[in-house]
């Protein structure tokens, strides 16, 4: 390649990028496409690599680098057995040595891709020479350059644990996992080591030539390497990168005198408290990934108990003084780590902890205030939710008499706040959600985030059921009455017809029934006759919450029927009434040799010829002849 041919390259890769006029050897002009597939032509083959190698030399031009660095990319993965050892150790050398003369001048975008391409170089000749098991020794010569070699470096070493804990196109998951396995047990602590030196660093200014952007950014590298570290996948499980939810941290017992270390988990909390996001929730993600590591890896009960108690002392403390929660990213990791706490620690563990029930208080308060402020913290309730749900459904396996004095009494109080403060919400979110003008989305439309709400529930309510079906039945016998007049005053004419006051009026009530019949559909679908834990006379709290449901279903369809289908009802109500019938239909309607008494049996019949009525008349309405027939 002469410097002619490097200027029609700069200029095709102008084209491609910016979309800026090109022409061909002959004046025609050359658009995006062509620009292109003659630019991909450096990937056809392994003899174009010299050619992708003096771009990198001789080019000023930015895409002109990214287009030879992807291309050489291509070229190793796709060509890898046509080069010797040698070959691709000198490759390798070539693009770790151009990182560390032109990388501090270089955009974002080309760095990434020339740290891509070590990467691949290093993950596909592992078992060619020790060269390439050495990457991250070589990275320690850029920690210890400049501070722009520093954040270098703390980039390479992301895409190296990236790079070997995912696997890659064209090779086999066995081969994956040999090498895999093999930088888990070579360099994963050292990596790992590293991340927590330089945020060490950080904390004790002993960088002393960073500036607050370089600081900003070598923190934000440092925490994603300690996340990536933690996050690795240890023992081949190949978990679900499309959920947020953590599983046991499988970490080696090689790391337990770090994970251990007070040091460690203070470090992260630190870090936490003075700085902003997004390395103030990357440093919570790592608390988070911290709290979840496996149970053997602690030499003894003692140990973990002492861990425990200091990831509860740092969890109650920035819970007193709210430290970062008022940023949405903070916010939603700090509910992720309560809501993992319970998965990972058994609440006999929980309750002897120091400070347990100033803790379960602190956590209550959060609860509530986040669910009255439900606008912001929408995607983030069902942690909150599946916190306490956790933490009720484990009570009949704690003894009273275990750890704190009165836990189950002050569990019991915190619970019941807690679903008061929900319901409450819930049904005033109807309005507000109305008065906002579409300003505000309607958790009722959300159907993902409802239904993680709604699968929390049915566990929370019934470990208070009485008091909980009396809150609900206090809400909803009033709105069923205020709903039945309504009706009755717009008799045959359509809602859409009365004036807008009415109209408002109508949607807030229809709005909180949908709210109640879903909250009645869910606890009574949570129901379960094999339960050793049911109370007596929870069904006939069922009864009693259902008879209130179906009610209303007889009046939604009375109205419809009367109206000759002008007077229908809020669609939403109407899914929410099929949710309640779903629920009640695979809880009870084949299970009446389990009903505990006669007196509650005949009660049930008088609920079934409410039922009878309205499921049928909401099966062919909604579901159509055929589900009718099915039924």
């Amino acid at each position: 390649m002469d410097s002619t041919q490097l200027a029609q390259v700069e200029s095709l890769c102008e084209t491609l990028y910016t979309g800026a006029a090109s022409a061909s050897e002959s004046g025609e002009p050359i658009n995006r496409q062509e620009a292109q597939a003659r630019l991909l032509s450096l990937q056809s083959s392994a003899e174009y690599i010299p050619q992708c190698q003096y771009i990198l030399d001789h080019s000023n031009s930015h895409y002109a680098r990214l287009v030879a660095s992807n291309s050489l990319t291509e070229l190793i993965t796709t060509h890898w057995n046509n080069f010797t050892v040698q070959q691709r150790i000198d490759i390798r050398n070539y693009i770790l040595g151009y990182l560390a003369n032109t990388g501090p001048s270089l955009q974002d975008f080309v760095v990434m891709s020339l740290i891509k391409l070590v990467c691949r170089i290093t993950k596909l000749g592992w078992f060619d020479d020790p060269t390439h098991r050495e990457l991250a020794d070589d990275v320690t010569k850029f920690l210890q350059a400049t501070v722009d070699h520093c954040i270098l470096g703390l980039k390479i070493l992301n895409q190296l644990v990236d790079e070997l804990n995912i696997p890659t196109s064209g090779r086999t998951l066995t081969q994956h996992r040999k090498t895999s396995v093999s930088f888990r047990d070579v360099c994963l602590f050292k990596v790992f080591q590293l991340g927590l030196t330089t945020l060490k660093q950080l904390q004790t200014r002993q960088i002393a030539t960073a500036d607050p952007r370089q600081e900003a950014i070598l923190g934000e590298q440092a925490l994603a390497l300690t996340v990536r570290c933690l996050n690795f996948d240890f023992i081949g499980t190949n978990p679900d990168e499309s959920t947020e939810d953590v599983g046991t941290i499988q970490a080696p017992t090689s790391w337990r005198s770090v994970l251990q270390d007070p040091a460690t988990i203070e470090l992260l909390f630190d870090f936490y408290a003075n700085t902003e996001p997004p390395r103030s929730s990357k440093a919570m993600e790592a608390v988070i990934l911290l709290c979840s590591v496996r149970r053997s890896l602690f030499p003894s009960d003692k140990d973990r108990a002492a861990f425990l108690g200091r990831l509860m002392t740092g969890i109650r403390e920035l819970l007193s003084n709210q430290t970062g929660l008022q940023h949405q990213d903070n916010y939603h990791q700090f509910c992720r780590l309560l809501g993992r706490l319970k998965a990972n620690y058994q609440l006999s563990e929980l309750v002897k902890a120091e400070g347990y029930l100033e803790w379960l208080e602190l956590a209550s308060s959060f609860t509530v205030q986040s669910i009255r402020n439900w606008q912001y913290s929408t995607n983030s309730i069902h942690y909150l939710l599946a916190l306490w749900g956790r933490l009720v459904a484990a009570v009949p396996y704690v003894r009273p008499d275990t750890g704190a004095r009165g836990h189950v009494q002050a569990l019991e109080k915190q619970v019941l706040t807690v679903v008061e403060a929900y319901i409450e919400s819930m049904l005033g979110s109807v309005e507000t959600v109305l008065m906002s003008d579409g300003a505000l989305e309607d958790p009722l439309e959300d159907d993902g985030s409802l239904k993680e709400q709604l699968d929390r529930l049915p566990v929370i309510c019934r470990f208070q059921y009485g008091p909980v079906a009396n809150i609900i039945l206090t809400k909803f016998d009033p709105l069923l009455s205020s709903y039945r007049e309504m009706m009755a005053h717009l008799g045959s004419s359509s809602t859409k017809n009365a004036p807008s006051e009415v109209v408002h009026k109508v949607a807030v009530v229809e709005g909180q029934l949908t709210w109640l019949t879903y909250m009645v559909g869910t606890i009574v679908g949570g129901h379960s006759w094999s339960s050793a834990h049911m109370a007596d006379g929870e069904e006939t709290i069922d009864a009693s919450l259902s008879r209130r449901a179906l009610q209303l279903a007889q009046g939604v369809d009375f109205r419809l029927t009367q109206s000759n289908g002008v007077g229908r009802s809020d669609p939403k109500l109407e899914l929410a009434l099929l949710y309640y019938f779903q629920n009640f239909r695979r809880v009870y309607m084949f299970m009446w040799d389990q009903v505990s008494s006669h007196a509650l049996l005949g009660y049930f019949i008088q609920i079934l010829s409410l039922l009878q009525l309205s499921l049928l008349c909401f099966s062919y309405r909604y579901l159509g002849p055929v589900a009718l027939v099915a039924r």
